[in-house]
């Protein structure tokens, strides 16, 4: 494609030099330039500018001119933002030839994907997935170095996936690639809204500089986007609710667990095997039941029973595609053992997170509620007494470990946690798997086991170097290692 299309109504402040120039590829990667691509200088990838022209880069987009001998230099103060767009066109735009849905919030986010996944399946669709776990379509799976990839390649994976047959695309967008103008470009038809808490505030500084960037999504991206329809699918019971609210002629659905909007429960029991819902959906009623568990995940059902709604898909594959989800990698995952005893791998890693889920569990156990987790390091170090705090109230007993301390000294990270312990007896064990060893060793009849941090992450990074290492795989070894 030529330079001079790739760029056509883009807005730019100056462009030098050639334009008629065929261009192989674009990236914000030096590494991974070759000849005839074009070198996007974005500020954490500036420095490299040197080596991007030395691999073959024929023109550079930047803030600034760099003196540099590109065949074209593209100068703007947007430079992230005209990543995305001629991503997107360079790609086809694809997102104009697929249906997408993006949703943002500190949690929720992954679990209402894989529900979203399952009722379009159900209705005999074809989805395609971009999340926190994995990027998955038609059978094909990839693992997710970003809950949200860059833009370069969000586009090139929505371009496979128009290419491959998939009709709907739902994926979660963080505030970190909202920020970053990743899906600048892309074309949304639905973004979802599932609640904010404290989280990342080590990126965005403080609560106010997080909302405003989950709020792009709605006020930006959702508001410019060229597909015909659009609808926001947003939770009444967020205090925050209100700053998410689209203007007309976007649409707006609510979810509650509580008010009667356009979805919300009539009826709702759990215990420790899982949920019964009845279901007020546009009037009409839905019974569901689900293994999975938590009023926080009767919320995800909720939003993934409007999402349905909002597309027209019929009750029954609605009820179908979320009875079909048994359980979402690291949220809420039941650990398989031959012992009986209910332990759960979360991802909980922020306090608003960790509450939630402590309190459940508190509610559906019959005797001890065990909790293990850490804080990872080089992270926010303001939640970690917090969540000491939340942690030791809230169980029964808790063992303190290890998370990805990554270059910092666990020891230090341990210590921060420490701080904010002032409730029930607790145990500092270092090493994560001899935490997860000491804690089912513990375990009576009725007692319940949460290890809460890391959920789906099959690693551990400690230092430089990364490690394998699931909760899930150690806690199925510990569970089941004297009752094969």
């Amino acid at each position: 494609m030529r330079l001079s299309d790739l760029i056509k109504d883009i807005p730019v402040d100056t462009i030098v030099g050639e334009m008629n120039l065929e261009v192989k590829g674009i990236t914000k990667d030096s590494r991974q330039v070759k000849e005839g691509y074009i070198f996007f200088a974005t500020p954490t990838s500036e420095s490299y500018i040197k080596d991007a022209l030395n691999r073959g880069a024929v023109a550079i987009v930047s803030h600034k001119r760099h003196g540099y001998n590109f065949s074209c230099e593209i100068i703007t103060g947007q430079v992230e933002s005209a990543l995305g767009r001629i991503a997107s066109r360079f790609y086809g735009d694809p997102s104009e030839k697929i249906h997408i849905t993006g949703i943002t919030g500190t949690n929720g986010k992954t679990t209402t994907t894989y529900l979203i996944e399952s009722i379009i399946n159900a209705a005999g669709m074809a989805a395609g997935v971009i999340g926190t776990i994995s990027y998955r379509y038609k059978g094909k799976t990839f693992k997710a170095e970003n809950t949200t990839p860059g833009a370069e390649q969000l586009q090139g994976l929505l371009a496979e996936m128009v290419l491959s047959g998939v009709s709907h695309v739902v994926m979660e967008v963080s505030s970190h690639a909202l920020d970053q103008r990743r899906v600048e470009g892309t074309q949304f038809n639905t973004a979802i809204f599932t609640n904010l808490t404290h989280d990342h505030l080590d990126y965005h500084k403080d609560l106010k500089n997080y909302r405003e960037a989950k709020k792009l999504l709605f006020h930006h991206y959702l508001m410019n986007s060229k597909k015909y329809t659009r609808y926001a699918v947003l939770n009444m019971d967020d205090p925050n609710v209100g700053e998410f609210i689209p203007k007309p002629p976007i649409k707006t659905l609510f979810y509650s667990r509580s008010s009667q909007v356009d979805a919300y429960l009539s009826d709702y029991t759990e215990d420790i095997n899982g949920l019964r819902l009845s279901i007020v959906l546009g009037g009409e009623r839905l019974t569901i039941t689900s293994p999975l568990i938590g009023a926080f995940n009767a919320s995800n059902i909720l939003a993934a029973c409007l999402f349905g709604y909002g597309e027209g898909i019929h009750m029954e594959h609605i009820k179908e595609g979320i009875e079909s989800v048994e359980s979402v990698p690291g949220r809420m995952e039941r650990v398989k053992n031959n012992r009986g005893y209910p332990v759960f791998v979360d991802y909980a890693h922020t306090p608003d997170a960790l509450a939630k889920v402590l309190e459940m569990l508190n509610a559906l156990k019959k005797g001890r509620l065990i909790t293990i987790f850490g804080c990872g390091g080089n992270r926010d170090t303001a939640k970690r007494p917090i969540m000491g705090d939340i942690a030791s109230r809230l169980s029964d007993f808790t063992i303190i470990t290890s998370d990805n301390p990554r270059d910092e000294d666990p020891k230090k990270i341990i210590d921060d946690i420490i701080k904010g312990v002032h409730g029930n007896s607790y145990r500092v064990i270092e090493n994560r798997r001899d935490a997860i060893s000491e804690a089912i060793g513990m375990l009576k009849e009725d007692d319940c086991l949460l290890i809460a941090g890391k959920g789906h992450e099959d690693y551990q990074i400690i230092g430089s170097s990364v490690y394998h290492f699931s909760d899930r795989e150690v806690a199925e070894e510990f569970l089941n290692v004297d009752a094969r």
